[in-house]
This record gives C-alpha cells, structure tokens and sequence, in this order.
C-alpha cells in the first residue's frame, strides 16, 4: 500500500448510498495535492461513491443533483447550495483526518442521516438500530433533553454591518472544554445560522457577527450536546430565531478596522493567556485566559473597571470582537498563523497595565 491510511471520511447522503473520501497521512515525498471531483446525486444515489485523497491536499467537490437543496458536510462544517440548474461546490484542505457525515437537505428527501464516523484514526462505532453512537463520537441527528432547557435570542444591530446576539437560556450549561466528547444533559454549546446558513459555533451567552449585507436576515441559534447534535424538549427543537434587518450605509467602527482610541489603564493587575485548541473536527478553539478582567457580554455600557470585551486579529488583520472565553475558528490555510488578543473595557478602549497593552497571542502551523 503507497500511503499509511489513519482515518476515513464518509459522506452518506440521505439515508441513502454512501460516498467515502479516504484520508491517508503523507509519506515523506508524497506532496500535497489540488483534487477536483465532480459527482452526480440522482435519485438519492451518489456517483462515485468513492474519492481517495491524502491528509493535506486541497479537495474541490462539485455535486450535481436533481433535486435543490443543501449538502452538508460535517466536521469541517461546510455546506453547499445545489440549484436546479447550478452544481453545489465545497472546497475544503484535509487537515482532519476521519469519517463524517455528508448530509443532504432538501424536498423530498429532507432528512439528516448519520453513520459510522472515525476521527484521528479511533474507532468510534454507530449502534445503527437506535442512532447512537458510542465513545464519544459525533452525532449530528437530534436528540430529546433529558433536563428541561429553554432558549431564547435578543439581537443589536451595531449600525456597521454587524450584529450582536444575546442568548438566554434556562437549565443550561456551556461546556466548551467538553466539546466533541460525550452528551452531557442540560450541557453543551449552540450553533448560529443566518438564512437557513450555519456560519458559526457559539460556547456562550453573547456572540458577535462582525459583518452582514445589507437587506433582511434570519437568525436562528440552537442549542447542541458536545457531540454537536441538535437538541429539543417536548419533542421540539432547542432554538430561537429572529428577523434582522441591516440598512444600507455606514462606516466599519474599532470592531472591524482595529484599534483607533485611547487606552485605558488597568487600576489593577491584568495580564492575559491565548491557547488555541486543535478541533479534531477542523479549526481551533480559542481559549482567552484573562487575570483580573470579567467579560461584561454586552455593548453600550459604560466603563466599569476591570470588566470589558475583547478584540481578535488573525494574522495582524482585524477578526471579531470576543465577548466570552472561548471562541471557535475555521481552519486557517496552510501555513503559520497568528491569533492576536487584546482587553478592551466597554468604551472599545484598550487596557494597558504598567504602561503596556493588555495582550497575547498563539501561532499555530497547518
């Protein structure tokens, strides 16, 4: 066999036939590779159903379907939109290597199915007649709460494009260290939507979306088990929505073009720790670790020492605004990169303690 095979990626579309992409670690003159593929999805049957690809090359996938609707990959949290008449396309680098799940949504065949997933090389291995999974594996399919929790969204639009979101939740936990791992009742984190479209995973009660076109949106947050999948109470879903709507006009403000006002001195020690976390799934979490600051998780409030948000760069280039903890990044391409964090208080001023900026950063390599 040319290459040491640690993992497999399974698409399963449907409830149907199964597509597999085949990951394999490099061997030492075994450069990384562009893979376009183009498959047909008719009937509720893919073809190929199989593409073979070695960790870190750059996979195109092209999906032609007769029936519009959404595929969905995930773990590396990808979607593509097929059209009656245009092919869904998702692109994505095998950073991670593992089996998950590529789901199709869409009418008729609207479900969300999943099989066996294998990430990193461990077995993680599907009870097929109940749906679940054992070893901590990732189930994306919902499941019932087994405490009562409720949720509900408020949203602020920050008159530049961007929007922030306040989750209010009762009999509930966010529990970023324990994501990918086993369901804990009434624990986990949520994700966010925007028209029907997943554009990020939340690990608290405030979150910021640093930019949206113009027009009317839909915004929905639910709430997931460690293992991602979505939960409801009752029998129905765990989410809150809202309708948002973004005029035309404006300017961007600190949160998107940096730094631009006068710092602030810390009355007391303050110093700060980054730790960016491998996701097996693709991407980073990123742990802020501050020493003598609170995160207020809110805007518009006046200064109160020592409490405040804070503000990421990637790669020297301003990212978001942080409001909790933790915060979940995608993959960032090949290469090295750098997450930079500084502790602003409620004004958007930065604070220098001793004379210095309160700041730190974590490079990480893909």
């Amino acid at each position: 066999m040319r290459y040491l095979i640690k993992g497999r990626l399974l698409f399963l579309v449907g409830l149907l036939v199964p597509a597999i992409l085949l990951l394999a670690a490099c061997g030492a003159n075994d450069a990384p590779e562009q893979i376009a593929v183009t498959a047909n999805f008719t009937g509720g049957q893919m073809v190929p159903n199989t593409i073979t690809a070695k960790q870190g090359d750059t996979v195109t996938l092209k999906i032609e379907s007769d029936n519009p609707g959404t595929f969905h990959l995930h773990g590396y949290d990808l979607q593509g939109e097929a059209g009656s008449s245009s092919p869904a396309e998702i692109q994505f680098v095998t950073d991670a290597t593992g089996r998950f799940p590529l789901t199709f949504h869409g009418s008729p065949l609207g479900t969300e199915s999943v099989m066996t997933v294998t990430a990193g090389g461990e077995g993680m291995v599907m009870n097929e007649s109940s749906g679940a999974m054992d070893h901590g594996s990732m189930v994306h399919g919902p499941i019932e709460s087994t405490v009562p929790v409720k949720v509900d969204i408020a949203t602020e639009w920050d008159g530049y494009g961007g929007l922030h979101i306040a989750i209010e939740t009762e009999g509930w936990r966010w529990a970023p260290e324990e994501v990918n791992g086993d369901n804990s009742p009434g624990a986990g984190h949520a994700h966010v939507y925007v028209d029907g479209e997943k554009v990020g995973r939340i690990y608290g009660s405030y979150h910021f979306l640093p930019s949206l076109e113009p027009g009317s949106h839909e915004i929905r947050v639910s709430l997931n088990s460690n293992n991602h999948s979505e939960l409801t109470w009752q029998g129905n879903p765990l989410e809150a929505s809202t309708t948002v709507n973004v005029p035309s006009g404006g300017v961007p403000d600190h949160h998107q073009m940096g730094l631009t006002t006068e710092p602030v001195s810390a009355e007391t020690p303050m110093s700060l720790e980054v730790v960016a976390h491998k996701d097996p799934l693709g991407g980073y979490n990123l742990q802020v670790i501050p020493n003598g600051f609170e995160f207020a998780q809110g805007v518009g409030l006046s200064h109160s020492p020592g409490k405040g948000h804070a503000q990421l760069a990637i790669d020297g280039e301003t990212a978001t605004t942080i409001f909790v903890p933790w915060l979940k990044l995608p993959s960032q391409g090949e290469g090295m990169h750098t997450f930079a964090v500084s502790l602003l208080n409620n004004d958007g001023k930065p604070y220098q303690y001793n004379g210095n900026p309160v700041e730190a950063s974590a490079q990480v390599h893909e």
